[in-house]
C-alpha cells in the first residue's frame, strides 16, 4: 500500500483567550510555552518537517490565501519547497464567481512562491462537479477533496474533468470532531481502515492531518500513525503518489493562458487502477 501524506493549514495562530478556552487539548508545559511566547502551538510547520525528515518522507501542505496572511509564513513555505515538500492551494469555496477566485488565488500563491501548483483541496472538503471543472480550467493537475466514501475508492483515479482525483482516506477532523474517538480508538480505526482498503485491492490511502493539530490532543497521533504505517508501506507527498501509481501529466493546452488547463492522461495500462 502507498500512503499519501497531506496537511491542511486552516490557521497559523490563535489569540490567547482561544488557547485557554481549549486548554485541555494541550499539556501544561505546552500552555506555559505558549503563554511565555516560546512556542506558537498553532504553527507546527517546522515540527512536521523535522518529524517527516527523520523518517525520510515528504508530504503535501495545502495553503489558503484568504484565511490568514500567507506572507507571514512565506519563508516557511519556501523552506518546505526547497526541502522537497509540496505546496498546494487550499481553496475556500465562496458563493459567487468561484472560477475567478480559484484562478486568482492560484496565481497569487504561485507568484508568491515562484512555483507552479499541481494540487488543490477545498477547505472543509466542499466539492462538486462544477468546482472540479473550475479547478481543471485553472490548470491544476489533481484535486484531493473527495472522501473515499464518496467516490468508493481510496486509490487516485482519472476524473472526467481531466484532473486526477486523490481521495482522502481519513481526516483528523472526522476522527475527533465527528466520530469523537479517543486517540487509541482513532489509531486502531485508521489502521483497520487501511487494512480493509488493502484487502479490497486498493493501492493507495491518503492521510489528512491539519498542521495546526500536530501538537494537540488528537492530531498528535499523526506521529504514531505514520511510524506504524511505514513498517510495511511507503509514504509520499501527493504529487509523487500519483506518479508512483503511473499517472502521467501530459501538457497539451496553454496552462495558465487562454482559459484552458493542462490536459491530464493516465499512463497506458493504468486505466483500470483501483
Amino acid at each position: 500500500m502507498l500512503i499519501g501524506l497531506s496537511h491542511d493549514a486552516d490557521s497559523i495562530k490563535k489569540p490567547l483567550r482561544h488557547v485557554l478556552k481549549v486548554r485541555k487539548r494541550f499539556s501544561r508545559r505546552q500552555l506555559i510555552a505558549h503563554v511565555l511566547g516560546l512556542k506558537n502551538l498553532y504553527d507546527n510547520f517546522r515540527d512536521i518537517m523535522a518529524f517527516e525528515d527523520d523518517l525520510g518522507v515528504r508530504s503535501t501542505f495545502f495553503i489558503p490565501v484568504v484565511l490568514f496572511d500567507v506572507c507571514e509564513i512565506e519563508d516557511t513555505l519556501r523552506e518546505l519547497l526547497e526541502g522537497g515538500w509540496e505546496v498546494g492551494l487550499h481553496f475556500v469555496v465562496e458563493g459567487a464567481q468561484r472560477a475567478a477566485l480559484v484562478r486568482m488565488e492560484k496565481e497569487w500563491l504561485e507568484e508568491l512562491l515562484g512555483r507552479e501548483l499541481e494540487g488543490v483541496r477545498s477547505h472543509g472538503l466542499v466539492i462538486d462537479e462544477d468546482l472540479m471543472s473550475d479547478y481543471a480550467r485553472a490548470g491544476f493537475t489533481y484535486d484531493s477533496s473527495y472522501r473515499m466514501e464518496q467516490v468508493g475508492r481510496s486509490t487516485p483515479f482519472p476524473h472526467p474533468s481531466g484532473l486526477v482525483e486523490v481521495p482522502v482516506g481519513v481526516m483528523d477532523a472526522d476522527l475527533f470532531g465527528r466520530l469523537h474517538l479517543s486517540e487509541e480508538k482513532a489509531l486502531r480505526y485508521v489502521l483497520r481502515k487501511v487494512e480493509k482498503a488493502s484487502a479490497r485491492g486498493e493501492e493507495a490511502f491518503v492521510l489528512l492531518f491539519h498542521q495546526e493539530s500536530f501538537s494537540m490532543k488528537g492530531g498528535r497521533i499523526y506521529r504514531r500513525l505514520v511510524e506504524t504505517l511505514l513498517e510495511e508501506n511507503k509514504a509520499f507527498k501527493l504529487s509523487d503518489l500519483i506518479r508512483e501509481l503511473g499517472l502521467v501529466v501530459g501538457e497539451e493546452g496553454a496552462g495558465h493562458g487562454g482559459g484552458r488547463g493542462r490536459r491530464r492522461q493516465l499512463h497506458q495500462g493504468a486505466q483500470g487502477r483501483r
